[in-house]
């Protein structure tokens, strides 16, 4: 019995202190100091399959986050709406066809914050809880809301 009882309290303090974020949202987000306000749906797809997509006289300059496996499976699912094969076969076309380059890949959060604000024009993708805490970018936009 006294197994048990200690089996059952140490897993209640697993699952109690497991980390939550409450309700999970992806956001679009660019640099401090970059002129982008808004982008569509489709010119955030265009962009992320190298595909030049201008604001404002300006080339966009998308920033692929590949931090963490659920929120490159959200940006898949919800951005380019593609599995992470064809999404790569697709890349690989239109580099091949085209000469359209890949959009830069950043496994480092704090790579990625710092790439947005020294790359002018530069857009990227990350949970809202990490934008928040990170300086010098900014939220233009919701991608995708847990329901």
């Amino acid at each position: 019995m006294p197994r048990l009882l200690w089996a059952s309290l140490v897993l209640s303090l697993v699952f109690c202190s497991a980390p939550t974020r409450g309700a999970e949202q992806v956001v679009l987000v660019v640099g401090e100091d970059t002129q982008i306000e808004d982008i569509s749906s489709l010119e955030l797809r265009k962009a992320f399959f190298g595909i030049t997509v201008r604001q404002n006289n300006r080339i966009l300059r998308p920033l692929r986050n590949s931090s963490d496996a659920q929120l490159n499976e959200i940006f898949l699912q919800s951005v380019v709406a593609m599995s992470e094969r064809s999404y790569e076969r697709r890349l690989f076309s239109l580099a091949l066809k085209y000469g359209r380059p890949r959009p830069e890949e950043f496994t480092d959060h704090d790579d990625l914050v710092r790439a947005l604000h020294e790359q002018p024009n530069s857009i990227s993708y990350m949970w809202r809880s990490d934008a928040e805490r990170s300086a010098r970018i900014r939220i233009i936009k919701l991608l995708w809301q847990e329901n």
